[in-house]
């Protein structure tokens, strides 16, 4: 008992001396910040100032590619984390944008609304889009595309004053109509909960997987929950499965996307690190698509929490002091690896939760490098203690996206403008966006581009900011990356206490992958983890623990005519499943299967019956998968 009092001296000492040194520096991240629905009222205080407006001349400015209005909202906030899809880019060249829009300056008639561009560049609803829902209010909404180009928005809805919001899908009657009919999700368990801040994804069956996050307050729903719809075509309608909760520890963060090459389907979201404080960034994968099952969720980042035992070195006993922040996108390649980005902060546990004011990260990880972690975007400047408003730091928002003609990947993020000469009359600093570009699958990346260059002028009143918030990409970039996002004139989200409440237009931003630059490239220089410390192995739920070493190698030779050797690496005994595809999606081979003990294996494979081309080959154990391509060449 003793060894633990002097342990919490050490630590109330060292958090008092750190107040003493450096007050300025750090925060607190609880209590959070106030989490929203889109469906509360906006409070009256809160100062409202009508156009017109009299932004910063933007002439001249070098804003790279071409923008224009889709429609406009006087409810600025769309999400409060990671943003989703409210883009999409469809195969018949038409593009698909979905936002929540405050239809007066209360925002007290609110609503989804929908755009489209089609490939001559004329709009659905020129600068106005049309509502999704007739729903007593809606909104937090993100988009799936398909069966010949209709729209599927998915969002939360109220349908009458007073009852809970629920997660709900709308399908365009015929593509590019506006003619949307809506279904919600049955409720999980049945009971009025609310699951809401709803993600969507189209499978290549053209299946849709929706998840949803339970709002602990008012109804003490809590974690993540998904659930399969089906669109019948003949009667224009949606089916859903019964809701299944997934991870009681997810929150706010949560991503959904489909393989564009197979029926793969999953997603990421940011869960609660139970010993230590924080958030760890969690994954849940289906390689089928047929009999989901994601029960078998895994830690993509394992951060290691704090061990009292290095005390009173607080700085060794801190173990990890990074932690995941509301931002995690899911992406399929079209080699059909699953890739997330991520925001990660600072986060200092023994200290009671300090951060710092705006440092962050923006991080990359794959199935193809599952040991390895690449930097994105470095804004870690403690130093600086400019406030960037609540849910936010300073590079965030993460949005992949893949060009399959270069197979070059793509992140598009939002930075903001933290220099002290840049910031409103009310002290907020402006965002903007920038795109950074990965010619090597993933494992580095470029200094991110600064397309927007908005840069606002000292003390801008409200109507003087040009702030580009809450941003999306499309995940196919044809040439092009495909952007929307809210363009703020008064910078801060107002709801967070942040800025006045403007009527801001809602911008789709096409910009050249030719104005990218590849280089220079950003350091990796950062450890993801400490080394004093073990990581720990990621544990399934039901005690399964996942192999620390578990590799797939390049098969040998490669090319190859007709024979080649594939080798995989195991640390358990573990039932597996080696197979080949080819570039449809669809099992040509199997190669081993069956339990298989710890340590390394090869296998030969055979193409003398198939013709040349590109294969993958893809390794699965213990609910996780590993993937590679060869080519063979006849």
């Amino acid at each position: 008992m003793g060894r633990h009092l002097l342990m919490m001296l050490v630590i109330l000492l060292f958090i008092t001396s750190v107040a003493a040194a450096d007050t300025n520096i750090y925060k607190k991240t609880n209590p959070a910040p106030p989490v929203l629905t889109g469906l509360e009222d906006v409070p009256d205080n809160i100062p409202v100032v009508f156009p017109p407006y009299d932004p910063m001349e933007i002439d001249g400015v070098d804003i790279l590619g071409d923008t224009v209005t889709v429609g406009n909202t006087w409810y600025e906030y769309q999400h409060n984390g990671q943003i989703g899809r409210q883009v999409v880019k469809d195969e018949y060249g038409y593009i698909h944008i979905v936002w929540t829009k405050g239809e007066d300056e209360q925002s007290n008639s609110r609503h989804v609304y929908y755009n489209f561009i089609d490939p001559s560049g004329v709009q659905g609803w020129p600068g106005q889009g049309y509502p999704v829902e007739s729903a007593y209010k809606g909104g937090f909404t993100s988009l799936a595309v398909g069966w010949e180009g209709r729209a599927f928005p998915a969002f939360h809805q109220v349908i009458s004053y007073g009852e809970n919001a629920h997660s709900a899908v709308a399908v365009d009657f015929f593509p590019h109509t506006g003619a949307f009919l809506t279904y919600e999700i049955p409720w999980y368990l049945g009971i009025d909960w609310e699951y809401i801040w709803p993600r969507i994804a189209m499978k290549q069956d053209g299946e849709m997987l929706v998840t949803s996050v339970g709002n602990s307050d008012p109804t003490g729903a809590v974690g993540q929950t998904w659930s399969m719809g089906t669109y019948d075509p003949a009667g224009f309608s949606i089916s859903f499965t019964d809701q299944i909760l997934t991870d009681p520890i997810a929150n706010i963060s949560n991503e959904a996307s489909a393989s564009k090459v197979s029926n793969r389907v999953g997603s990421a979201y940011c869960a609660t690190l139970p010993a230590g404080g924080g958030w760890d960034v969690h994954a849940m994968v289906d390689d089928d698509g047929l009999n989901l099952n994601f029960d078998n969720w895994w830690n993509v980042t394992n951060f290691l929490p704090p061990d009292s035992t290095f005390l009173p070195d607080t700085l060794m006993a801190d173990a990890d002091t990074l932690r995941a922040y509301t931002d995690c996108c899911l992406f399929f390649d079209m080699y059909d690896y699953c890739h997330i980005a991520f925001t990660t902060i600072a986060y200092f546990s023994l200290e009671g939760g300090l951060t710092y004011w705006n440092a962050s990260m923006v991080w990359h990880w794959s199935e193809q490098f599952p040991e390895e972690y690449q930097i994105i975007a470095n804004a870690f400047e403690p130093e600086n203690i400019i406030d960037v408003g609540g849910w936010d730091f300073r590079a965030q928002r993460p949005s992949l996206g893949e060009d399959p003609e270069t197979g070059y990947l793509y992140c598009m993020y939002q930075e903001y403008d933290v220099d002290s000469s840049a910031l409103s009359a009310a002290g907020w600093p402006s965002g903007e966006i920038k795109i950074s570009v990965s010619t090597d699958r993933g494992e580095n990346w470029s200094e991110g581009t600064n397309i927007t260059n908005t840069v606002t002028p000292v003390n801008a009143q409200p109507g003087e900011c040009l702030s580009e918030a809450w941003p999306s990409m499309a995940e196919l970039v044809d040439g092009f990356c495909h952007i929307v996002y809210v363009l703020d004139y008064d910078a801060g989200a107002n709801l967070q206490n942040c800025g006045s409440i403007t009527l801001n237009p809602i911008i789709y931003h096409k910009v050249p992958v030719d104005l990218i630059p590849t280089t220079p490239l950003v350091p990796q220089d950062v450890p993801f983890h400490v080394e004093h410390v073990p990581p720990p192995p990621s544990v399934r739920p039901g005690g399964e623990v996942q192999p620390t070493t578990f590799a797939l190698e390049q098969n040998v030779p490669n090319p190859f005519n007709p024979l080649t050797h594939i080798t995989f690496s195991l640390a358990a005994m573990q039932d597996i499943d080696l197979s080949v595809y080819n570039a449809k999606g669809q099992m040509i081979a199997t190669l081993a299967k069956g339990p298989y003990s710890p340590g390394t294996h090869t296998v030969l494979f055979d193409g003398s019956n198939l013709a040349s081309g590109v294969y993958l080959y893809r390794l699965e154990a213990g609910g996780r998968c590993l993937q590679k391509k060869m080519l063979l060449v006849k």
